[in-house]
């Protein structure tokens, strides 16, 4: 059964536009990653808001501390640094289906990831990426708590079923595959110049499923969802007109609407999710309503080929490490 409300989804939408306003009074370079944080933060109730932005900041800090020194220590060593993709893709990936706090364990992850594929793309700077991409991480997530707390309920909610834990085989190949995504989207990016590596590594580590049919399943409707959302951020985007206030409301009013899907359960929730993203990726772009659609159109694709080289490589790994049967002797 569903758990969205009309309040859910208006603590949803203030969370978010609260994160943006809060981006560009601070002078953030990137105020969408703070309005993602706000976005993915929402929960049914006060109590399981903050147990996951606790999480998300934990997990962003140590992951931000953990890339940089990996970074430092493999300075001028290419090989090296990939060894340092695979090893927090590999630990990341185990700890979020093994250990406690799995949320944590998988920010923690995706944050080393992003710095390391940042040195490796784009060394310039680093270190003060790093520091902007934790300030506007950390501002979406204390603006979904401060939401949560005025808006939502006191009363706890049902907390999601916990999965059973993975069988031995679908750990070792989820394991495997978290390792490698990061040092294959280096090396494609390497040797083709694609765009958007870092957007692709983030891509591919959100969607990672230890069941194919799950991870398949996920990877259409993070496109479709993306799909959506960047439709209506383009309508959306004529609508606003360079008004900033308008670009809020429209901003808002996208959120509201995908957090029905998002938030209601059901199998068409996680086009919701991918939708509210899809929103934000296209209409915060900056720290001015957007003015091309060539920015959306490079997440996007970084997205996509994120994904779809996820799904391949699963499907490789998998059929590697499953045994084949012995001939039959007679």
């Amino acid at each position: 059964m569903g758990t969205w409300t009309a309040r859910r989804g208006l603590a949803t939408a203030a969370g978010v536009v609260g994160a943006v306003l809060a981006a560009l009074l601070f002078s953030l370079p990137d105020p969408w990653w703070a309005a993602i944080s706000a976005w993915v933060l929402a929960g049914p109730d006060r109590h399981l808001t903050l147990v996951k932005a606790g999480q998300r900041v934990v997990g962003t800090v140590l992951g931000l501390v953990i890339g940089l020194l990996a970074v430092g220590l493999s300075r001028d060593q290419p090989l090296l640094l990939l060894l340092f993709v695979f090893c927090v893709g590999a630990v990341g990936t185990y700890a979020r289906h093994m250990a406690e706090a799995p949320y944590a364990w998988l920010l923690g992850a995706i944050t080393a990831t992003m710095v390391l594929v940042q040195a490796a793309a784009s060394p310039a700077g680093l270190f003060e990426f790093a520091l902007n991409r934790t300030a506007e991480i950390l501002t979406g997530v204390a603006s979904a708590a401060l939401a949560a707390l005025l808006i939502l309920p006191a009363t706890p909610g049902v907390a999601a079923a916990t999965p059973p834990p993975p069988t031995p085989q679908q750990l070792r190949v989820v394991t495997l595959v978290g390792g490698l995504i990061g040092v294959v989207v280096l090396l494609l990016w390497s040797a083709f110049d694609l765009p958007q590596p870092l957007q692709m590594a983030i891509s591919a580590l959100v969607v990672l499923d230890r069941d194919l049919g799950t991870l398949s399943h996920r990877g259409r409707q993070r496109a479709i969802g993306c799909l959506l959302g960047g439709l209506y951020g383009l309508l959306a985007m004529g609508l606003a007109d360079g008004s900033l206030m308008l670009w809020l409301g429209v901003l808002g009013l996208g959120i509201f609407l995908f957090s029905v899907l998002h938030q209601g359960g059901g199998p068409s929730a996680y086009i919701g999710t991918q939708g509210g993203l899809g929103v934000i990726v296209s209409l915060v772009v900056g720290p001015a309503p957007p003015a091309s659609i060539v920015p959306v159109a490079e997440r996007l694709i970084g997205v996509t080929l994120g994904v779809a080289t996820l799904i391949v490589m699963s499907v490789v790994v998998m059929r590697a490490l499953t045994p084949r049967p012995s001939a039959a002797t007679g």
